[in-house]
């Protein structure tokens, strides 16, 4: 359940920062676009970590260009517009959620007690 708040906080993270990058009428495609990128992105990231040896930091400058050259490509955007996204998003993401750890257990049912 911890690598799906991780990438749950990714998600809220880079949507919006993506989002800022365009005008409204091209929002939410660029929004739907980075959605779909990130839910590639995100699991091939977290394979590599767990199944080779690579830097965490030569994977994370691996998804940040992968993204940015399909942020480029998907939304139409220069390529340095899409390098510039990425970088900006991932860095955001990538920071918080090295630093910021959620505890699965705190989304467990409580038992209801019951006073008589």
């Amino acid at each position: 359940m911890g690598l799906a708040l991780d990438l749950l906080l990714t998600i809220l993270l880079e949507l919006p920062i993506i989002a800022l990058f365009f005008k409204r009428k091209k929002r939410p495609a660029a929004v739907m676009n980075a959605l779909m990128i990130n839910l590639i992105s995100w699991p091939v990231a977290h394979i590599l970590k767990i199944s080779t040896e690579l830097n965490v930091y030569l994977i994370e400058m691996i998804v940040v260009t992968g993204e940015g050259i399909a942020l480029w490509l998907l939304t139409g955007s220069t390529w340095q517009k899409g390098m510039i996204m990425s970088v900006i998003a991932n860095a955001v993401s990538f920071t918080v959620t090295s630093l910021v750890h959620i505890d699965p257990d705190i989304f467990q049912n409580k038992p209801t007690i019951m006073v008589h």
